[in-house]
């Protein structure tokens, strides 16, 4: 009985929501897929196509889904009831950042797992999504998943009917999948024989734009770091990468801050200049060094199966998220960094009257702004943190509240 009134307390609070609420419907909706999930039953229900706003209006009110979804996809048929038969016209390029896949996220608070994907999101659409691809803000549609994550759908017409494997190919260049020296310093024939050219590897400019320029900016971070620390902390980092012993540690630990003809080696290394390295082999250490740094700093972990799934359904914007009670958020670029979800997800329609729960185990939190410090047993809560806690079965409606 806990478990049906909970559910039918959460039904109740979203219907009233969708009551109150301006639907957003996606651009060209007509051709789109929906799907819903529920409260009561765990399945999906999806092949759905909506004509017109208020046949969608009508099944929300009607069936108060907890989770609700659209195709990136559109479709000449999206109501058929197989893929085969919709009749594919091309699909949005999607990217989904959540706290799954982030690994440094893991063991952190809800709250700073939420802040770190926030910072992963900046980094996907500054540099890679408006800088490196040079889409405009217009082509972006930037939401807060309401849970742990960020969507960002491209509406570009110039994504539209990229196939599965060149979304992957997009990912793999987000994520730096395969991204060795040879592809990120430029090579110079120094000399040239009747057998061949030998070449030289040049540093990366500043301005060279994609993965030359994040090489350039992680060598130089590299370094740095390396000049702040006492000489054994960097001869111990140095050591801890592939090939490099505690000879070629020291060997390139000299190279770059032992003074040669009145300047250090990091001195021309910030000029742009690779050639004080006594031996080829120091630099190339080094290069294999700054491209595994880089990697590590500038990657984005995205979710790979949605960018690639041309048939994906995501999150409707305006929606609940039946997991946490919050909205699907859309945020403009510049809204983004000052965006708290936990502050300001809520809807208004979700008040601070008191909820009588019962708390399944001790929770800490802040809820837009209000400290949630609750342990096992019976109390009474604001209502917007009545039911995340009951979303994120953290909570169940008291008996008290069912008698009511």
């Amino acid at each position: 009985m806990e478990k049906s009134a909970t559910e039918d307390f959460l039904i109740r609070k979203f219907r009233e929501y969708y009551k109150s609420t301006e639907l957003y419907l996606p651009n060209e909706f007509t051709h789109r897929e929906f799907g819903f999930m529920f409260f009561k039953g765990d399945y999906v229900q999806r092949h759905l196509g909506f004509k017109t706003r208020n046949e969608v209006k009508r099944f929300l009110l009607d069936r108060a889904p907890s989770h609700v979804y659209y195709s990136s996809a559109y479709y000449e048929r999206p109501g058929a009831p197989t893929m085969d038969e919709k009749g594919w016209l091309g699909t949005d390029l999607i990217f989904d950042l959540d706290a799954d896949h982030i690994p440094r996220v893991k063991g952190l608070s809800f709250e700073r797992q939420l802040h770190e994907i926030k910072l992963e999101l900046m980094s996907l659409v500054d540099d890679f999504l408006l800088d490196d691809f040079g889409f405009a803000e217009d082509d972006l549609l930037i939401t807060f998943s309401g849970g742990r994550g960020y969507h960002v759908h491209v509406r570009s017409p110039r994504v539209r009917s990229l196939t599965s494997p060149e979304r992957r190919e997009i990912v793999d260049f987000i994520q730096g999948t395969g991204l060795e020296a040879e592809s990120a310093f430029r090579k110079r024939a120094i000399h040239r024989t009747r057998y061949g050219s030998i070449f030289r590897l040049e540093m990366p400019k500043p301005d060279d734009g994609g993965w030359s320029s994040r090489v350039h900016k992680g060598l130089m971070d590299f370094v740095g770091r390396l000049e702040k620390m006492p000489k054994e902390e960097a001869l111990e980092m140095l050591s801890e990468f592939e090939g490099i012993g505690e000879k070629t540690a020291n060997e390139i630990h000299a190279s770059l801050f032992d003074g040669v003809a009145g300047k250090r080696g990091v001195d021309r290394l910030r000029e742009g200049r690779f050639d004080f390295f006594p031996r080829d082999s120091y630099r190339n250490h080094l290069v294999k060094v700054a491209v595994k740094h880089t990697l590590e700093k500038y990657h984005r972990e995205i979710d790979e199966p949605v960018t690639a799934d041309i048939r994906r359904l995501i999150r409707l914007p305006t929606s609940l998220h039946g997991k946490s009670g919050m909205r699907v958020i859309i945020l403009e670029r510049g809204e983004v960094d000052d965006f708290v979800p936990l502050r300001d997800a809520f809807p208004e329609t979700f008040g601070s009257d008191p909820v009588g729960v019962v708390v399944e185990q001790d929770v800490a939190v802040t809820l837009k702004e209000e400290k949630i410090n609750l342990h096992e047993g019976i109390t009474d809560v604001p209502e917007f943190a009545a039911v995340f806690l009951m979303c994120r079965g953290l909570a169940k409606l008291s008996e008290k509240e069912e008698r009511k």
